[in-house]
C-alpha cells in the first residue's frame, strides 16, 4: 500500500472547468462543486450534501482523473454502481466495479486492473471488505482517495442506516487512511456531524448546499378515509404526462392498488422484494424503456434508476422520515423539466410506520436470542430456513423486520457466514454480546426514530407554511437556502390545479379496456399481475414468474378455485384483465 497523496494545490479553476467540459460534458460547476473539487485535490477530507441529481459524483470523479492511483468508491447498491461505471466508460474514463454479481475469476481480473493502475475509479459495496479474497488483494492497490456515496447510511441517526457502513472507519485504516470525501442528499446537522465522526474525518470541509429543486411541485393531501386514495391516485396518473413512480410501504397494498387501477383502465407495473430477481429485472427494464410507464413500488425501487425524465412521484402512504421522502421525490424531474410530487396523508397509516420503527430497533436481548437459536440448532442449521427461525422466536408476522436486522448484525460482526436464501448459513464463531454496538437496542435510537416520524406527520398534515421553507429548516440549512417568500411551486404557496395546467399538456385519455400490463408478445413477455388463458379455457392471474428462456415457468392463480399451479408458458395466452 502506498502512502496517501500529499496535500497540494489544485489546478486553476479554468483548467478544472476545461476538464469538466471535455470529459463530463458540463458547461460549468454548479453550487459548491468547484470548492469541493479543489478541496479534494488539495488532500482535504470533504463532507458534501447536495440535492439528488445535482451532481455530487463529479466531486470525486473529476479529481480521480487528475490524481495518481485509484479512487475507491463505496456505494450501497449494485445497480447504482453499475449505472455509474457504464456512464464513466461511455465518457472514456477507466472505471470498474467489484461485487457479488461477478464470479471469482472476473473479480480477480478487475482487482488486477486496479493494481496495475489501469483504472481511475473502482466501485465496491461495503460488504466487499468482509471478503477474504478482497482483503488479500487490497494491499496491491494504490488507493489515493476514498469516496463514500450515500454517506447518510453511516449514521445510526440517518433514515437508512446500514450496519456495514458503520465499519468504514476500520476499512479506511486498512487502505492507509486516505483523504476521504463523503456525499449525501439527505443529512440533518446531527447526521452530518455523525458522518464526520463515524468516518474519522479530519478537519473536513463541510459544504451543505440547499435542497432547492424549483422544477418540482411539492404537495401533501390529507384524506379522511382509505377509500379516497384510489380515485385520487387514478386521477393523478391519468392526468400527468410521462412516466412516474407510486410508492407504498406495504406490499399487499401495492398489489391491491395494481388490481384496482387496472379495473379503472390504468396500466401499471409492480416492483417489490417478494418478486423473483428475474421479475424485478424485467419490471425495471420495462419501466426504463417505456415513455409512459407507471410503477407501483416499495422504497426498494429508485436508487439505482438512472432516468432523468420521471414526471411524477406519488406516495400512497406516508414514508417514515422527511429524509426518505426528500430522497424519493428527488428522483423526479432530474432533466430540469416540471415534475409533480404529492403525498397522500391518511392518519391510520401512521400506525404502520410506528410498527416499522419498532421492528427496525430490536432489543439487544432479541439479537442475542437469534444467535442462541442458531447455535442451539447445531448441525441442523444446514436444513433450516427463515420460517423455522420465525417459529422459534414467535415472530409470525412476515413483515417483521427484526430478524433481518439481527441477522445483518451477526453477519457484519463475522459471527455468521452465508444466508438462509442460499442454504449455506453457518456460525463462523461465537458471539460476545458486548461486541454489539451501543446503538443496538438503544432507547435513544428508538426515541429519535419516533421523533423523526412525528416530523414527517407534521409535514404531511400541515398546510400553513411553504413546504420548501419547512424542509430548509428541517435540514438545518443556512438562511437563504430556502425561499424568502412564496415559492410558487408547492400546495401552500400556489393553487395545485393551476400549476398543473400551466406546466403540463392536457392528458391523453386512457382506453377504457386498458390491460393492467402491456400485452407484449414473444419470449419473456409474461409478468406478474397479467391475466392469462391456460389451454384455451382456464382463466387465471400470474402471481410469480421463475426462470428464463425455455426454463421459464408461470405460477398462475386460477380464477375458478384460487389454487396456484405451475404452467408451461407455451400453454398460456395473455388476455385483458377480466376478459
Amino acid at each position: 500500500m502506498t502512502e496517501k497523496s500529499a496535500v497540494g494545490s489544485a489546478p486553476e479553476p479554468e483548467s478544472l472547468r476545461r476538464v469538466l467540459r471535455e470529459r463530463f460534458g458540463h458547461g460549468d460547476f454548479r453550487g459548491p462543486q468547484l470548492q469541493a473539487v479543489e478541496a479534494v485535490l488539495q488532500g482535504r477530507d470533504v463532507l458534501l450534501t447536495m440535492p439528488t441529481g445535482a451532481g455530487k459524483s463529479v466531486v470525486y470523479q473529476l479529481p480521480a482523473l487528475l490524481l495518481p492511483g485509484v479512487t475507491l468508491v463505496v456505494s450501497p447498491l449494485i445497480a447504482l454502481m453499475k449505472d455509474q461505471v457504464d456512464a464513466l466508460t461511455r465518457k472514456g474514463i477507466p472505471a470498474s466495479f467489484v461485487n457479488s454479481t461477478l464470479d471469482a475469476a472476473e473479480r480477480r481480473k478487475r482487482l488486477g486492473q486496479a493494481a496495475r493502475g489501469e483504472l481511475r475509479l473502482l466501485f465496491v459495496t461495503p460488504e466487499r471488505f468482509r471478503s477474504k479474497e478482497f482483503l488479500e488483494l487490497l494491499p496491491t492497490i494504490s488507493v489515493s482517495r476514498l469516496a463514500v456515496d450515500e454517506a447518510h447510511c453511516v449514521s445510526q441517526w440517518g433514515h437508512d442506516f446500514r450496519p456495514d457502513y458503520s465499519r468504514l472507519s476500520e476499512y479506511r485504516k486498512l487502505l492507509g487512511d486516505p483523504p476521504t470525501v463523503a456525499t449525501t442528499a439527505t443529512a440533518t446537522p446531527q447526521v452530518a456531524s455523525d458522518i464526520a465522526r463515524c468516518l474519522g474525518l479530519r478537519d473536513p470541509l463541510v459544504l451543505r448546499a440547499g435542497i432547492e429543486r424549483p422544477n418540482l411541485f411539492l404537495a401533501a393531501t390529507s384524506v379522511e378515509f382509505e377509500e379516497q386514495k384510489l380515485p385520487l391516485l387514478a386521477a393523478r396518473v391519468a392526468e400527468l404526462p410521462g412516466s412516474g413512480i407510486v410508492y407504498s410501504a406495504l406490499i399487499r397494498d401495492l398489489e391491491r392498488l395494481h388490481d384496482d387501477l387496472a379495473r379503472r383502465g390504468v396500466p401499471t407495473l409492480v416492483y417489490h422484494g417478494k418478486l423473483s430477481r428475474e421479475e424485478r429485472a424485467r419490471m425495471q427494464e420495462r419501466f426504463m424503456s417505456s415513455p409512459r410507464a407507471v410503477v407501483l413500488a416499495t422504497n426498494a425501487f429508485g436508487m439505482g434508476i438512472d432516468r432523468a425524465d420521471i414526471r411524477f412521484v406519488l406516495h400512497a402512504q406516508m414514508p417514515r422520515t422527511l429524509e426518505a421522502w426528500t430522497q424519493e421525490v428527488g428522483r423526479a424531474g432530474r432533466d430540469g423539466a416540471p415534475a409533480w410530487c404529492e403525498l397522500l396523508y391518511f392518519g391510520e397509516d401512521v400506525a404502520v410506520q410506528q410498527q416499522f420503527v419498532q421492528w427496525a430497533n430490536p432489543t439487544r436481548e432479541f439479537v442475542v436470542g437469534v444467535y442462541e437459536v442458531l447455535r442451539g440448532w447445531g448441525e441442523r442449521l444446514a436444513v433450516k430456513d427463515l420460517s423455522d427461525l420465525q417459529g422459534e422466536l414467535l415472530t409470525k408476522n412476515r413483515s417483521d423486520n427484526r430478524l433481518a436486522t439481527a441477522l445483518k448484525w451477526l453477519e457484519v460482526l463475522g459471527v455468521t457466514e452465508g444466508d438462509f436464501e442460499t442454504r449455506d448459513l453457518r456460525l463462523a464463531r461465537e458471539l460476545d454480546p458486548g461486541e454489539l454496538p451501543a446503538s443496538v437496542g438503544s432507547p435513544e435510537k428508538l426515541r429519535a426514530d419516533l421523533e423523526a416520524l412525528l416530523g414527517m406527520v407534521r409535514f404531511a398534515s400541515g398546510a400553513e407554511r411553504c413546504r420548501r421553507q419547512t424542509l430548509a429548516e428541517h435540514f438545518g440549512l443556512a438562511a437563504g437556502a430556502g425561499p424568502e417568500g412564496p415559492c410558487g411551486a408547492c400546495d401552500v404557496c400556489t393553487d395545485p390545479a393551476d400549476w398543473r395546467a400551466r406546466h403540463f399538456e392536457p392528458p391523453r385519455a386512457a382506453p377504457p379496456s386498458a390491460s393492467p400490463v402491456e400485452p407484449i408478445r414473444g419470449p419473456g413477455a409474461f409478468a406478474r399481475g397479467q391475466w392469462v388463458e391456460v389451454d384455451g379455457r382456464h382463466l387465471g392471474r400470474i402471481v410469480r414468474v421463475e426462470g428464463e428462456g425455455r426454463r421459464t415457468r408461470l405460477f398462475v392463480e386460477s380464477a375458478g378455485d384460487l389454487q396456484v399451479r405451475s404452467v408451461d408458458p407455451r400453454r398460456a395466452r395473455i388476455v385483458e384483465h377480466g376478459a
